[in-house]
């Protein structure tokens, strides 16, 4: 069973709801660690080496996070600058080399609105594309991301059940 980073990227996990309850789904499988870097770098000073370190004992890393302004939260953007240094992620090393990379993201907008006709014109796919395009400069394995749709609604419980049985689907996907 591979051994899985999440690096939760939730500004405000205390007051989430979906991002809160996909977490804990997962926050007892023996083979996933939750590294949630709000809690860890409220004053946005990231310790790089063991963030690196993190990553060179998982085998596969994912990013989760709310979608912000079409985007991840800012801290995120401050730890891909940090931590995927040069020798490190890219360069004359590329140490995360063939890795899964997995991005978990919940939106505001509900599937029809993140379409060529919807509201935002763009899938929610095509808005990931700097991870995407970040995953193949430092020569990971960038997966199918796992989007949530809806959020600024308030989502039933039988939404919120479906999405953290497919979340807990996915993650055991990831892990064989």
């Amino acid at each position: 069973m591979k051994k899985i980073l999440v690096n939760l990227v939730h500004p405000n996990i205390e007051n989430s709801v979906v991002n809160k309850k996909l977490t804990n789904a997962i926050s007892n499988f023996e083979n996933v660690t939750i590294n949630n870097l709000y809690t860890n770098y409220p004053d946005f000073k990231i310790d790089i080496k063991k963030e690196q370190e993190l990553l060179l004992k998982h085998d596969v890393i994912i990013f989760q996070f709310p979608m912000y302004w079409f985007s991840s939260p800012a801290l995120l953007k401050e730890w891909f600058d940090l931590v995927l240094e040069y020798d490190f992620a890219y360069g004359a090393n590329y140490k995360l080399e063939n890795k899964p990379f997995a991005v978990v993201v919940s939106c505001g907008g509900d599937e029809k609105a993140f379409s060529e006709t919807g509201k935002d014109k763009k899938s929610v796919e095509e808005f990931l594309f700097p991870f995407l395009g970040t995953s193949n400069y430092i020569k990971m394995d960038y997966k199918k991301p796992f989007i949530i749709y809806g959020t600024e609604y308030k989502l039933s419980e039988e939404v919120l059940n479906k999405y953290t049985e497919d979340y807990i689907k996915y993650i055991n996907q990831l892990s064989k």
